[in-house]
């Protein structure tokens, strides 16, 4: 019993084995699996920073030159004067003006000739130019275009603005509204005006401002129609149809600085026109002389130095002389004036609405 028992433990034990065996083949022969590769993250861009990276490199700004002072060397301050290169006598004392401001004032200032008016308003307007000399016209244009404040006006024959008188033949039958002891006018200027209703005028030409443009705009502005108008293109042409008659039956022209009908060649040959032709009406002095406008831009300063520098001139043997030669004009004194001196000159030519720039270009046609 005991051997049988032990026969039968041992082939007990070696099946144990066996089997044992066998699963130990089997776990050798099955295949290992391939772990899954871990994936590398992607890295993380800095966006900034790779925008930052393709841009060119950024050049640093270049400094901008900062302008001399107004006056000094580096920018002097330019004095504008229309005049044509045969103008050589204006020309040399233009250049002495410009010379004896610099002493008054301690500037640099310097001369510049323009041919025409357009071309020293297109410097004035881009500021080219600082100083300049204007008829009043040429000075409510640029003021319009905000290029120029009157800073001086010039006396010319005793007044620094002048006016316009209407005249008629005496036998026409207009009523006078001028006392000619006085040499003022009297009474309402729109019933001295309105008497002009649907009559012929004389004018002295299309461009005239004593001679056509401010007496139509003093006829506009009393609601004074005429008829169409006869252009004599001379005083002394105008005076001798008003005195022979049948061609109009009134005319204008300057007042306050002398009078047509005093002219050498009326007193010489039909001197009854004194007497046969009388004044209507006389405005009062409505039409700035010359005058001295300057570029908005000026600091008051510096303006203020020059203002009182130019006015000097009149105080010295020569500087009125020069002045005049400079301008081509009469130049008697110089006052200080501002805008609201062209105030009466504006209303008399408001009505009309004339187009400033196509007169100024027409002027310099004729």
């Amino acid at each position: 019993m005991t051997a049988r028992y032990l026969t039968h433990k041992k082939a007990k034990i070696t099946l144990i084995l066996l089997i044992y065996l066998v699963m130990i083949l089997l776990s050798a022969c099955t295949p290992t699996p391939t772990p899954t590769p871990t994936q590398t993250p992607e890295p993380t861009i800095d966006k900034a920073s790779l925008l930052a990276a393709t841009q060119t490199p950024t050049e640093r700004p270049t400094a901008t030159p900062t302008l001399a002072t107004l006056g000094s060397a580096g920018n002097p301050i330019i004095v504008g004067f229309i005049l044509t290169p045969e103008d050589t006598d204006a020309i040399s004392a233009s250049q002495d003006i410009t010379f004896l401001i610099a002493q008054n004032t301690g500037f640099t200032v310097e001369n510049a000739i323009y041919p025409d008016f357009q071309s020293m308003s297109t410097a004035a307007i881009n500021g080219d130019v600082h100083l300049f000399w204007l008829g009043p016209l040429e000075y409510v244009y640029l003021h319009q275009q905000n290029s120029a404040n009157a800073v001086l006006v010039t006396n010319q024959l005793g007044v620094y603005a002048y006016g316009v008188q209407f005249m008629a033949n005496a036998q026409r039958g207009f009523g006078s509204f001028f006392d000619a002891n006085t040499n003022q006018s009297v009474g309402d200027p729109i019933a001295a005006l309105q008497q002009f209703s649907g009559t012929r005028p004389c004018f002295l030409e299309s461009t005239s401002l004593p001679g056509y443009i401010v007496p139509l705009g003093l006829l506009t502005n009393a609601s004074t129609p005429t008829l169409e108008p006869v252009f004599t293109y001379s005083y002394n042409a105008m005076i001798r149809a008003l005195y022979i008659q049948g061609i109009c039956d009134f005319g204008v022209s300057y007042a306050l600085t002398g009078d047509p009908r005093n002219s050498s060649d009326i007193l010489l040959n039909i001197p009854e026109a004194q007497d046969e032709v009388k004044i209507i009406w006389q405005s009062e002095g409505i039409i700035p002389n010359i005058n001295l406008s300057a570029h908005p831009q000026i600091p008051l300063d510096i303006l203020f130095r020059l203002q009182e520098g130019i006015l000097d001139l009149s105080n010295t043997p020569e500087g009125l002389p020069l002045l005049s030669t400079a301008l081509n004009y009469d130049v008697e004194a110089l006052k200080t004036i501002d805008d609201t001196f062209y105030n009466p000159f504006r209303t008399a030519i408001m009505q009309l609405e004339i187009d400033l720039s196509t007169v100024l270009d027409q002027q310099v046609e004729q």
